[in-house]
């Protein structure tokens, strides 16, 4: 009988990472199952192409957040798929950028104004902007107006 060999240990090895990593990949986390969300965000129709699209479930104090991409598209994923199902209050958020208020002030960080996302829609409250998570693949298109 032949001892096992470095090679054969760094094979199981390797194997068993791989078995975490798929693992890893399901649809659930501790507070249960999840769904993926993606979209478009424009406003009259031409796409956004910067900022944050936010999702807040007061219910559960469940949220996340999506980065708006150059052609308006966003994903939301975390390490256990995307958003816990439920519905979700959106907002959509300009990015911010640093601006001085004076010599005598350090710069802070204020919201970038942009008018093709209304100041309507940076809040969840008055948005009027909702998405239910359903399990597996979500997709919701926002067109501001």
């Amino acid at each position: 009988m032949k001892p096992f060999t470095l090679s054969f240990i760094s094979t199981l090895f390797a194997l068993g990472a791989l078995i975490l990593l798929a693992g890893c990949q399901n649809s659930t986390n501790d507070f249960g199952p999840t769904g993926a969300l993606s979209g478009k965000v424009t406003y009259q129709g031409e796409p956004v192409k910067e900022g944050l699209v936010q999702f807040n479930n007061p219910e559960k104090g469940f949220g996340g957040q999506a980065v708006i991409n150059e052609d308006g598209t966003y994903t939301i994923t975390n390490d256990s798929g995307g958003l816990v199902l439920g519905t979700y209050q959106v907002s959509v958020v300009p990015p911010t950028i640093e601006k001085s208020f004076g010599p005598d002030t350090p710069p802070s960080e204020v919201l970038k104004e942009m008018p093709n996302i209304p100041q309507k829609y940076h809040y969840p409250k008055s948005s009027g902007l909702s998405v239910e998570i359903k399990d597996g693949e979500n997709n919701f298109d926002i067109d501001m107006q």
